[in-house]
């Protein structure tokens, strides 16, 4: 049903990122940033200390202020079906994975089709993929396009990265404008999820518009954020 790629290595969704205006991103949540320093204590506005164990709260916040530690290791991950992720070995909290599959078997009754591409990072990775780009791009460049380990929503196994053969199995930030963006776009309230990065909303999340992003928060909050056109931090009163 889907092109697979290869076993994901962090050099290889490192290649993926390309230019970030020309409307060919091909990366995922956690890579057009403007992050602050590596994750500590100093990071969390006052009174929000630095998360280091997953209580198993879907609304957790991961973003530029508050980070998670290094040991911080989501519990109740499930392994994604390879056949419906365009890179191997993926791992996502179980609650959004059904919550996916749900959303994905409707879609397809309609004649849609999507694939995951990016779900869980370890902090690992994602230093990993932060550090080649500073060595490889510079400062500049890295700090624009890549979260610092400890920001990235994907620590929290709630995050999906979706893409579709009419992206070519990369990211854009037209995801929106084709038939099966635009189907996420309306509907994926409906199954617990929300755009995490909407447009306009920059200034809050600190994140630019990723119409691929989407985090699992249950049905009832997911509506909510959606009908009211706001943020997850605004939803949690962080803004």
């Amino acid at each position: 049903m889907y092109i697979l790629a290869g076993l994901l290595t962090a050099a290889a969704l490192l290649s993926l990122v390309v230019a970030v205006f020309t409307g060919s991103i091909q990366t995922g949540e956690g890579d057009l940033r403007n992050p602050q320093e590596t994750a500590d204590d100093s990071l969390s506005p006052p009174g929000a200390a630095l998360r280091t164990e997953d209580d198993g709260n879907r609304m957790v916040l991961v973003n530029k202020q508050y980070a998670v530690s290094q040991d911080y290791c989501p519990t109740d991950m499930v392994d994604i079906d390879g056949s419906l992720s365009t890179n191997q070995n993926l791992k996502v909290k179980r609650e959004a994975y059904d919550a996916y599959l749900k959303m994905l078997k409707n879609a397809n009754a309609e004649g849609l089709n999507f694939a995951i591409c990016s779900a869980y990072r370890s902090y690992e990775l994602q230093e990993s993929l932060y550090n080649q780009s500073l060595q490889s791009n510079g400062e500049t460049y890295t700090e624009k396009m890549y979260a610092h380990p400890g920001q990235s929503e994907h620590h929290t196994g709630y995050a999906i990265d979706v893409t579709s053969a009419s992206m070519n199995w990369g990211l854009s930030q037209d995801f929106a404008d084709y038939p099966d963006g635009a189907w996420i776009t309306a509907h994926c309230s409906e199954y617990g999820f929300i755009i995490r990065y909407p447009r306009g909303k920059e200034d809050i999340t600190g994140y630019m518009y990723e119409p691929w992003h989407i985090r699992y928060v249950g049905v009832d909050a997911a509506k909510e954020i959606t009908e009211k056109g706001i943020t997850l931090e605004e939803y949690l009163g962080a803004a």
